[in-house]
């Protein structure tokens, strides 16, 4: 029985094929929180959400049909940044098309590719956002306690963004017990 596909592993093999075939992005990245201008062109790939597929393996793993985008950004400074962004997704919706990423998942299918002002962290950049489907089967994601990642929690901090005001939700379990 195959273990199927975990997201991590789908996120990794959509960014590197996307480096590989589109040579001339200078980064490509899972949609961050941005803290430092961009290095233009770039793009951002991200899984939107998913659908469980009718027939499913029966076999403790789901069939999904994942709803994908990459944001093509290209910068301002650019005389054709409008002409440039439209060929970049352009691009990437070619590339894109029936390509597996060497994993073992349906073709994709481009669905939409259209400008995009709906992320306000790159209200300084022209972006345009290419969707795609592709059916996969996740196997049972392996989570583990990671203090760095987890939940944690403050009440009433002084200073939000000062991570010694948070403490575990474990923590917080243990004071209430």
């Amino acid at each position: 029985m195959s273990k199927g596909i975990h997201l991590t592993e789908y996120h990794e093999a959509v960014r590197l094929w996307l480096k590989s075939n589109a040579p001339w992005l200078k980064s490509v990245e899972y949609y961050p929180e941005l803290t430092a201008p961009l290095i233009t062109p770039c793009a951002f790939f991200s899984v939107n959400g998913w659908d469980p597929v009718d027939n499913q393996p029966g076999n403790g793993q789901l069939q999904v049909l994942l709803h994908c985008e990459v944001l093509a950004v290209i910068g301002l400074k650019e005389k054709t940044h409008q002409l440039d962004a439209r060929n970049a997704a352009m691009f990437l919706s070619v590339i894109l098309q029936n390509t597996n990423f060497d994993l073992k998942v349906t073709p994709a299918n481009v669905v939409s590719a259209d400008a995009d002002a709906t992320e306000p962290d790159l209200d300084a950049y022209t972006v345009w956002s290419v969707k795609f489907v592709q059916k996969a089967t996740i196997g049972m994601p392996t989570l583990e306690a990671d203090e760095e990642r987890g939940i944690r929690l403050a009440i009433n901090p002084i200073d939000i963004n000062d991570p010694a005001e948070y403490d575990s939700l474990e923590s917080f379990n243990e004071t209430t017990t």
